[in-house]
């Protein structure tokens, strides 16, 4: 059985998710006598977190900038806790009670199965598939794209195929023998996220 490790599941999180987990870490750590040298200092996180909850609010207007910035802090966000995510385990050691007393959460063998971010299946009538994602807290729809035959190596060549509010949907008129490639987008009131990686599907 292998050893429990900090996981990195926070990266996956939505704006708000992340504002509080980044708090929680703050709390858990500070005055944590397991922790006495973060490699990222609590101060950093704190402060960044905060930056990136003033920014969430100024994006949820709209404007391009905003969000621009908005992505590019919750990217520095990201790597920040990465970073703080490894000195836990390095002090931890596997031990499960400390990594949770810092705040993360913990990866465990035998690994429970976790639905997939995006899948992909054949439906039940020819030329249709179900397309499934799982919901972002705050999303206001999910833009379903397609592409027919080749992956797109930028963005041309992918269409839109269907926007719904839920995070499942069934595409259909689709040509039988042919290969697809689908992802899927979520849109929250802080911009577009980042696409979800390709699934190819050969229709039957």
């Amino acid at each position: 059985m292998k050893k429990v490790h900090a996981i990195f599941d926070f990266v996956g999180f939505a704006f708000p998710e992340k504002i509080k987990f980044g708090r929680n870490v703050h709390t858990m750590m500070t005055g944590n006598v397991n922790y006495p040298t973060p490699d990222v200092p609590l101060a950093d996180i704190k402060a960044k977190t905060d930056l990136l909850e003033a920014q969430m609010v100024a994006a949820s207007h709209g404007g391009t900038p905003e969000t621009a910035l908005l992505h590019q802090t919750a990217k520095e966000w990201d790597d920040m806790m990465r970073d703080e995510a490894r000195y836990v385990d390095r002090i931890a050691k596997g031990n499960e009670a400390m990594i949770r007393g810092a705040g993360f959460n913990v990866s465990k063998q035998p690994i429970p199965y976790v639905r997939p971010e995006f899948s992909a299946k054949l439906g039940e009538q020819p030329g249709t598939a179900k397309l499934r994602k799982q919901a972002v807290q705050g999303a206001k729809s999910y833009i379903w794209q397609s592409s027919k035959d080749v992956l797109p190596i930028g963005e041309d060549g992918w269409k839109n195929a269907k926007v719904t509010t839920q995070a499942s949907t069934l595409i259909d008129g689709l040509d039988t023998l042919t290969i697809y490639w689908f992802r899927v987008a979520a849109v929250t009131p802080w911009g577009t996220l980042a696409y979800s990686a390709p699934i190819m599907l050969k229709m039957v």
